[in-house]
C-alpha cells in the first residue's frame, strides 16, 4: 500500500490504486484538500477492483476450460455456474494484485514472495473447496488421487502449478494489465463489471435454489406423500376444480397457477420448517375467484381479489388463522399489512415470483396440470364470485 494526503487527511489505499487513468487522476486532483477527493479516489478504487474482479473471472474460466477440455478430450464447464467465469480466479486476481504490491514496498526476496504466493494460492483453493462442498454439497475439483493432497481440495503439485501461475500473472500479465487500465475509460469499465457482476449474482442465486430445493432419492417420495395428503382433499373441492376453467397468467389456467404456487411455496416451507399443512391449503385457495380478472370483474382486481378469495374460501372449507392469513395477505405489499406468519410471507414470495415468470416467458413448457372432472357449481345453492 501507499499513503496518499489530501493535506492533513491521509488514508491507506491498496497497492491497485497504481493502476488508475490518468483522467481518473486529473479529475481527483481537482478535489485536493477536500473530502471530495477522498470520495472520488475510493469510487476509483471500488471501479478498478470490481472491474479487476470481473475481467480476470473470465480470463480464469478460459484458462480453466482450456486445461480441463485438453485433458478430458472434450469440451468441460468447470464452475458450479452456468455462465463463462469463476469467482476463484476473480478474487485471486485481486488477492495476488494486492500481495505483488505489498512485497514489492516491502523490497521482498524470492523465497518470501514464493511462501506469500503459496499460502495466497493454496488458502485460498481450500477455502473454496471447503464453501462448495458446504454450502452446494458439490466438488468441483478432486485432488484424491494425487499424492500429498488434503481431503481432495488441494495438493502439492497444484500448488506448486499456482505458484509459477502468480509469478506469470506478477510479471507477464500485471504490465500489459496496468497499461490497458489506466488507458481504459471509466464508463466502459463501470458497464462492464456491472454487466458481469449481475450475470454472477444472478447465476449463482440460481445455484443456491437449485441446491436449496434439490433432494435426495429417500426425500423425493416423502416429500410427494406429504404433498399429496395435504393438497387432494382442497382439490377434491368442486368450486377448486372450476379454477381449470379460467385463464390465469397467459397459457395457464388458474388451477395450473395455484397448484405451482402450492408445490413450490411447500418445497421452501419444507426446507425451512414451516407449517407445510397451512401452505398448502392456503396457496391452493389463494386465487379461489370466478371471473378472467383481464376481462371482467371487480375493478383494482390487485387490490381487492384476496378478500374475495378469502370470503370464497370460508364458504366451502374450515380455515385456520394461518390459513386466512396466507390468502388475505398473498398480494403484500398491495395488502399494506405484512404478513402476520412466515408461511404467509413465503406464499407471497412464491406467489410473486411464479406471476413474474410467467409473464417474462421463462421456462415455458406448456405445463397444464389435471384437473378434476364433473366439476360442480358452487356448494348449497351459494353464489361465488
Amino acid at each position: 500500500m501507499r499513503i496518499v494526503n489530501f493535506n492533513s487527511a491521509a488514508i491507506r489505499l491498496p497497492g491497485t490504486i497504481e493502476m488508475f487513468s490518468h483522467r481518473n487522476r486529473d479529475a481527483v486532483r481537482m478535489f485536493t484538500g477536500t473530502a471530495g477527493g477522498v470520495y472520488q479516489e475510493t469510487k476509483i478504487i471500488m471501479l478498478d477492483l470490481v472491474f479487476s474482479f470481473s475481467c480476470f473471472a473470465i480470463l480464469g474460466w478460459i484458462l480453466e476450460v482450456a486445461y480441463r477440455s485438453s485433458c478430458a478430450g472434450r469440451f468441460v464447464n468447470p464452475g458450479l455456474l452456468k455462465g463463462p467465469y469463476l469467482i476463484l480466479y476473480g478474487a485471486g486476481a485481486l488477492i495476488l494484485m494486492e500481495a505483488a504490491a505489498l512485497l514489492k514496498a516491502a523490497a521482498a526476496g524470492l523465497a518470501v514472495k514464493t511462501l506469500v504466493y503459496f499460502t495466497a494460492t493454496t488458502g485460498l483453493e481450500l477455502l473454496s473447496g471447503i464453501i462448495v462442498q458446504r454450502l452446494f454439497h458439490a466438488h468441483l475439483w478432486d485432488y484424491s488421487d494425487q499424492c500429498f493432497h488434503y481431503k481432495g481440495h488441494i495438493c502439492l503439485k497444484f500448488s506448486l502449478y499456482w505458484i509459477v501461475l502468480a509469478f506469470a500473472f506478477e510479471y507477464l500479465v500485471m504490465p500489459p494489465y496496468r497499461v490497458l487500465l489506466w488507458h481504459l475509460d471509466p464508463v466502459i469499465k463501470g458497464v462492464f463489471a456491472g454487466v458481469v457482476l449481475s450475470f454472477i449474482l444472478v447465476d449463482l442465486l440460481a445455484a443456491f435454489l437449485r441446491t436449496f430445493f434439490r433432494m435426495t432419492p429417500e426425500e423425493r417420495p416423502v416429500a410427494y406423500a406429504e404433498f399429496r395428503d395435504a393438497a387432494t382433499p382442497v382439490l377434491a373441492l368442486p368450486d377448486v376444480a372450476r379454477l381449470s376453467q379460467y385463464p390465469h397468467h397467459l397459457e395457464k389456467t388458474r388451477l395450473d397457477h395455484v397448484k405451482e404456487v402450492a408445490h413450490l411455496s411447500f418445497l421452501l416451507g419444507r426446507r425451512l420448517s414451516l407449517d407445510c399443512n397451512a401452505i398448502i391449503r392456503g396457496a391452493l385457495l389463494h386465487d379461489l375467484f370466478f371471473y378472467d380478472w383481464l376481462r371482467e370483474g371487480p375493478r383494482l382486481h390487485g387490490f381487492r381479489h384476496h378478500t374475495i378469495a378469502l370470503n370464497n374460501a370460508r364458504r366451502i372449507t374450515c380455515l385456520s388463522q394461518k390459513e386466512e392469513d396466507i390468502i388475505i395477505k398473498h398480494m403484500w405489499p398491495l395488502t399494506v399489512v405484512p404478513p402476520r406468519y412466515p408461511e404467509s410471507l413465503v406464499v407471497s414470495l412464491v406467489d410473486t415470483y411464479c406471476s413474474t415468470r410467467d409473464y417474462l416467458c421463462l421456462d415455458r413448457q406448456n405445463k397444464t396440470g389435471k384437473t378434476a372432472d364433473g366439476c360442480a357449481g358452487p356448494a348449497a345453492g351459494e353464489k361465488l364470485i
